[in-house]
Protein backbone atom coordinates (compact mmCIF):
# COMPACT_ATOMS: atom_id res chain seq x y z
CA UNK A 1 0.00 0.00 0.00
CA UNK A 2 1.70 3.42 -0.73
CA UNK A 3 1.96 6.13 1.15
CA UNK A 4 -0.25 8.52 -0.55
CA UNK A 5 -3.56 5.67 -0.11
CA UNK A 6 -2.65 5.41 3.43
CA UNK A 7 -2.82 9.21 3.73
CA UNK A 8 -6.09 9.16 2.53
CA UNK A 9 -7.47 6.63 4.40
CA UNK A 10 -6.96 8.43 7.78
CA UNK A 11 -8.39 11.84 5.89
CA UNK A 12 -11.39 9.90 5.59
CA UNK A 13 -11.75 9.00 8.67
CA UNK A 14 -10.75 11.88 10.23
CA UNK A 15 -14.10 13.45 8.44
CA UNK A 16 -15.86 10.60 9.14
CA UNK A 17 -15.63 11.19 12.71
CA UNK A 18 -15.92 15.19 12.92
CA UNK A 19 -19.40 15.11 10.70
CA UNK A 20 -20.88 11.79 12.74
CA UNK A 21 -23.63 13.24 15.13
CA UNK A 22 -22.75 13.77 18.92
CA UNK A 23 -23.59 11.21 21.71
CA UNK A 24 -27.10 12.80 23.19
CA UNK A 25 -25.33 13.12 26.80
CA UNK A 26 -22.86 15.79 24.81
CA UNK A 27 -25.66 17.72 23.84
CA UNK A 28 -26.48 21.29 25.96
CA UNK A 29 -30.32 20.33 26.19
CA UNK A 30 -29.19 16.59 27.43
CA UNK A 31 -26.14 18.78 29.82
CA UNK A 32 -29.30 20.80 31.15
CA UNK A 33 -31.39 17.95 31.76
CA UNK A 34 -28.79 15.97 33.31
CA UNK A 35 -27.84 18.41 35.70
CA UNK A 36 -29.67 18.30 38.99
CA UNK A 37 -32.83 20.37 39.67
CA UNK A 38 -32.16 23.85 41.84
CA UNK A 39 -34.86 24.33 44.75
CA UNK A 40 -36.90 27.37 43.67
CA UNK A 41 -35.77 30.21 45.21
CA UNK A 42 -39.18 32.44 45.24
CA UNK A 43 -39.92 31.33 49.04
CA UNK A 44 -36.12 31.36 50.67
CA UNK A 45 -36.90 35.36 51.84
CA UNK A 46 -40.08 34.18 53.58
CA UNK A 47 -38.82 31.83 54.96
CA UNK A 48 -35.48 33.77 56.15
CA UNK A 49 -38.41 36.33 57.57
CA UNK A 50 -40.26 33.60 59.36
CA UNK A 51 -36.58 32.25 61.25
CA UNK A 52 -35.64 36.05 61.86
CA UNK A 53 -39.21 36.69 63.74
CA UNK A 54 -38.53 33.13 65.49
CA UNK A 55 -35.12 34.64 67.16
CA UNK A 56 -36.59 37.99 67.98
CA UNK A 57 -39.25 35.79 70.14
CA UNK A 58 -36.96 33.73 71.59
CA UNK A 59 -35.32 36.75 72.79
CA UNK A 60 -38.03 39.07 73.71
CA UNK A 61 -38.57 37.33 77.01
CA UNK A 62 -34.85 37.23 78.68
CA UNK A 63 -34.73 41.03 77.53
CA UNK A 64 -38.04 41.85 79.43
CA UNK A 65 -36.64 39.78 82.43
CA UNK A 66 -32.95 41.09 82.25
CA UNK A 67 -33.49 45.07 81.07
CA UNK A 68 -37.46 45.64 81.30
CA UNK A 69 -40.52 45.71 79.64
CA UNK A 70 -40.27 49.28 78.50
CA UNK A 71 -36.39 48.42 76.85
CA UNK A 72 -37.22 45.58 75.19
CA UNK A 73 -40.19 47.23 73.96
CA UNK A 74 -37.57 50.26 72.85
CA UNK A 75 -35.61 47.42 71.17
CA UNK A 76 -38.70 45.71 69.24
CA UNK A 77 -39.42 49.56 67.73
CA UNK A 78 -35.81 49.88 66.24
CA UNK A 79 -36.07 46.03 64.93
CA UNK A 80 -39.20 46.27 62.93
CA UNK A 81 -37.92 49.41 61.84
CA UNK A 82 -34.90 47.73 60.36
CA UNK A 83 -36.56 44.78 58.87
CA UNK A 84 -40.00 46.23 57.74
CA UNK A 85 -41.75 43.23 58.85
CA UNK A 86 -45.58 43.08 59.83
CA UNK A 87 -45.21 40.82 62.24
CA UNK A 88 -42.62 42.05 64.06
CA UNK A 89 -44.22 45.51 64.25
CA UNK A 90 -47.47 43.47 65.80
CA UNK A 91 -44.76 42.10 68.29
CA UNK A 92 -43.62 45.89 69.17
CA UNK A 93 -47.02 47.04 69.48
CA UNK A 94 -47.96 44.20 72.18
CA UNK A 95 -44.79 44.85 74.02
CA UNK A 96 -45.32 48.99 74.37
CA UNK A 97 -49.18 47.95 75.54
CA UNK A 98 -47.57 45.64 78.40
CA UNK A 99 -45.60 48.96 79.54
CA UNK A 100 -48.11 51.09 80.16
CA UNK A 101 -46.80 54.24 81.74
CA UNK A 102 -48.07 56.80 80.16
CA UNK A 103 -50.33 57.81 77.24
CA UNK A 104 -47.19 57.90 74.64
CA UNK A 105 -46.95 54.47 75.15
CA UNK A 106 -50.40 53.75 73.64
CA UNK A 107 -49.84 55.93 70.68
CA UNK A 108 -46.60 53.76 70.31
CA UNK A 109 -48.54 50.47 70.31
CA UNK A 110 -51.51 52.30 68.11
CA UNK A 111 -48.74 53.48 65.76
CA UNK A 112 -46.84 49.99 65.54
CA UNK A 113 -50.57 48.25 64.60
CA UNK A 114 -51.23 50.83 62.21
CA UNK A 115 -47.75 50.43 60.44
CA UNK A 116 -47.99 46.81 60.30
CA UNK A 117 -51.56 47.02 58.39
CA UNK A 118 -49.32 49.47 56.11
CA UNK A 119 -46.99 46.97 55.11
CA UNK A 120 -48.99 43.62 55.06
CA UNK A 121 -51.52 45.49 52.15
CA UNK A 122 -47.78 47.29 50.33
CA UNK A 123 -44.81 45.41 51.52
CA UNK A 124 -41.58 47.16 50.39
CA UNK A 125 -40.19 43.76 50.29
CA UNK A 126 -41.49 40.12 51.17
CA UNK A 127 -41.80 39.20 54.49
CA UNK A 128 -45.19 37.55 55.03
CA UNK A 129 -47.05 34.79 52.71
CA UNK A 130 -50.13 36.35 50.94
CA UNK A 131 -52.70 34.53 53.05
CA UNK A 132 -51.23 36.17 56.26
CA UNK A 133 -52.45 39.37 55.37
CA UNK A 134 -55.79 38.90 56.70
CA UNK A 135 -54.23 37.58 60.68
CA UNK A 136 -52.18 40.97 60.43
CA UNK A 137 -55.10 42.72 60.24
CA UNK A 138 -57.38 40.62 62.64
CA UNK A 139 -53.91 41.50 64.97
CA UNK A 140 -53.79 45.08 64.35
CA UNK A 141 -57.22 45.89 64.71
CA UNK A 142 -57.26 43.98 68.04
CA UNK A 143 -54.75 45.63 69.14
CA UNK A 144 -56.35 49.40 68.63
CA UNK A 145 -59.35 47.96 70.00
CA UNK A 146 -57.17 47.22 73.14
CA UNK A 147 -55.44 50.55 72.70
CA UNK A 148 -58.94 52.14 72.53
CA UNK A 149 -60.58 50.58 75.90
CA UNK A 150 -57.13 51.55 77.78
CA UNK A 151 -57.42 55.22 76.90
CA UNK A 152 -60.99 55.15 78.24
CA UNK A 153 -60.15 53.29 81.51
CA UNK A 154 -57.02 55.63 82.09
CA UNK A 155 -59.31 58.73 81.57
CA UNK A 156 -62.05 57.27 83.66
CA UNK A 157 -59.58 56.67 86.87
CA UNK A 158 -58.36 60.01 86.35
CA UNK A 159 -61.54 61.60 86.70
CA UNK A 160 -62.31 59.40 89.88
CA UNK A 161 -58.63 60.27 91.02
CA UNK A 162 -60.29 64.37 90.84
CA UNK A 163 -62.80 63.58 92.43
CA UNK A 164 -60.46 61.81 95.04
CA UNK A 165 -58.85 65.14 95.36
CA UNK A 166 -62.03 67.46 95.01
CA UNK A 167 -63.04 65.11 98.39
CA UNK A 168 -60.17 65.45 100.08
CA UNK A 169 -59.82 69.47 100.07
CA UNK A 170 -63.64 69.55 100.30
CA UNK A 171 -62.26 67.56 103.88
CA UNK A 172 -59.78 69.75 104.57
CA UNK A 173 -61.75 72.89 104.56
CA UNK A 174 -64.71 71.29 106.38
CA UNK A 175 -62.41 70.76 109.10
CA UNK A 176 -60.77 73.79 108.85
CA UNK A 177 -63.99 75.42 108.96
CA UNK A 178 -65.12 73.24 111.93
CA UNK A 179 -62.01 73.97 113.93
CA UNK A 180 -63.13 77.55 113.75
CA UNK A 181 -66.50 77.09 115.06
CA UNK A 182 -65.28 74.78 117.70
CA UNK A 183 -62.90 77.88 118.65
CA UNK A 184 -65.67 80.40 118.48
CA UNK A 185 -67.34 77.75 121.17
CA UNK A 186 -64.28 77.72 123.31
CA UNK A 187 -64.52 81.82 123.21
CA UNK A 188 -68.20 81.86 124.40
CA UNK A 189 -67.55 78.92 126.83
CA UNK A 190 -64.65 81.91 128.28
CA UNK A 191 -67.08 84.32 128.23
CA UNK A 192 -69.51 82.69 129.70
CA UNK A 193 -66.99 81.41 132.74
CA UNK A 194 -66.04 85.27 132.92
CA UNK A 195 -69.76 86.30 133.65
CA UNK A 196 -70.23 83.75 135.82
CA UNK A 197 -67.40 84.73 137.86
CA UNK A 198 -68.52 88.43 137.86
CA UNK A 199 -71.49 87.87 139.63
CA UNK A 200 -69.91 85.18 141.69
CA UNK A 201 -67.65 88.36 142.91
CA UNK A 202 -70.79 90.84 142.87
CA UNK A 203 -72.88 88.03 145.01
CA UNK A 204 -69.58 87.81 147.57
CA UNK A 205 -69.56 91.59 147.33
CA UNK A 206 -73.16 92.53 148.23
CA UNK A 207 -74.08 89.57 150.68
CA UNK A 208 -72.47 91.21 153.77
CA UNK A 209 -73.56 94.53 153.30
CA UNK A 210 -77.30 93.39 153.02
CA UNK A 211 -76.98 91.35 155.81
CA UNK A 212 -75.98 94.30 157.91
CA UNK A 213 -77.66 96.41 156.63
CA UNK A 214 -75.65 99.29 155.65
CA UNK A 215 -75.87 102.59 153.97
CA UNK A 216 -74.06 101.55 150.72
CA UNK A 217 -74.51 102.86 147.39
CA UNK A 218 -74.90 99.45 145.79
CA UNK A 219 -74.72 100.85 142.38
CA UNK A 220 -71.39 100.04 141.25
CA UNK A 221 -71.73 96.59 142.38
CA UNK A 222 -75.31 96.12 140.52
CA UNK A 223 -73.36 97.34 137.32
CA UNK A 224 -70.62 94.17 137.91
CA UNK A 225 -73.71 91.96 138.03
CA UNK A 226 -75.90 93.04 134.97
CA UNK A 227 -71.89 92.69 133.33
CA UNK A 228 -71.76 89.65 134.31
CA UNK A 229 -75.24 88.39 133.39
CA UNK A 230 -74.33 89.62 129.71
CA UNK A 231 -71.39 88.08 129.56
CA UNK A 232 -72.67 84.70 130.79
CA UNK A 233 -76.11 84.81 128.15
CA UNK A 234 -73.63 86.06 125.03
CA UNK A 235 -70.87 83.23 126.32
CA UNK A 236 -73.51 81.00 126.13
CA UNK A 237 -74.92 81.47 122.58
CA UNK A 238 -71.40 81.85 121.47
CA UNK A 239 -70.58 78.52 122.64
CA UNK A 240 -73.70 77.16 121.63
CA UNK A 241 -73.48 77.84 118.35
CA UNK A 242 -70.02 76.84 117.77
CA UNK A 243 -70.86 73.30 118.89
CA UNK A 244 -74.35 73.54 116.70
CA UNK A 245 -72.01 74.15 113.59
CA UNK A 246 -68.24 72.52 114.71
CA UNK A 247 -69.08 68.93 115.70
CA UNK A 248 -70.83 68.25 112.30
CA UNK A 249 -68.66 69.99 109.86
CA UNK A 250 -65.49 68.11 111.71
CA UNK A 251 -67.56 65.16 111.05
CA UNK A 252 -67.96 65.84 107.75
CA UNK A 253 -64.52 66.69 107.45
CA UNK A 254 -63.09 63.64 108.66
CA UNK A 255 -65.26 61.55 106.84
CA UNK A 256 -64.86 62.80 103.28
CA UNK A 257 -60.62 63.09 104.39
CA UNK A 258 -60.37 59.49 104.77
CA UNK A 259 -62.81 58.29 101.96
CA UNK A 260 -60.95 61.04 99.85
CA UNK A 261 -57.34 59.35 100.86
CA UNK A 262 -58.94 55.62 100.56
CA UNK A 263 -60.06 56.30 96.79
CA UNK A 264 -56.92 58.04 96.19
CA UNK A 265 -54.92 54.85 97.43
CA UNK A 266 -57.26 52.71 95.49
CA UNK A 267 -56.83 54.42 92.12
CA UNK A 268 -53.18 55.30 92.19
CA UNK A 269 -52.70 55.53 88.26
CA UNK A 270 -50.95 52.66 87.98
CA UNK A 271 -53.12 50.99 84.81
CA UNK A 272 -51.42 47.89 83.71
CA UNK A 273 -52.30 44.64 81.74
CA UNK A 274 -53.49 41.40 83.25
CA UNK A 275 -53.83 37.89 82.11
CA UNK A 276 -57.72 38.31 81.03
CA UNK A 277 -57.73 42.30 80.76
CA UNK A 278 -56.69 45.86 82.62
CA UNK A 279 -55.89 45.69 86.08
CA UNK A 280 -55.29 48.72 88.73
CA UNK A 281 -52.62 48.17 91.11
CA UNK A 282 -53.21 50.49 93.81
CA UNK A 283 -50.48 52.23 95.95
CA UNK A 284 -52.22 52.28 99.25
CA UNK A 285 -50.88 54.77 102.30
CA UNK A 286 -51.68 58.10 103.95
CA UNK A 287 -49.97 61.09 101.72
Amino acid sequence: MSVAYRRFVVAFVCVASCLGPLPASATPKARRAAAPQQPAKADDPLRAAAAERDALVARIGELEAIQGVEHCARWLSGQAWDTQDPWIHIMAARTWLKVQTSAATLDRAAFHAREAVALADAPPVPRIDADEVARVHAESESLQLSVAERRAEIRRVRADLRAADRQIRRGRRELIAGGAMMAVAALGGGLALGGSAYRRRFDEAIAPVLAAELPVDLAPLRALDVQGSQMLVAGAVLAAAGLIAGVPLLALGGRDLRLGRQQRGRLSLQVQPGPGGLSLVGRFGAR
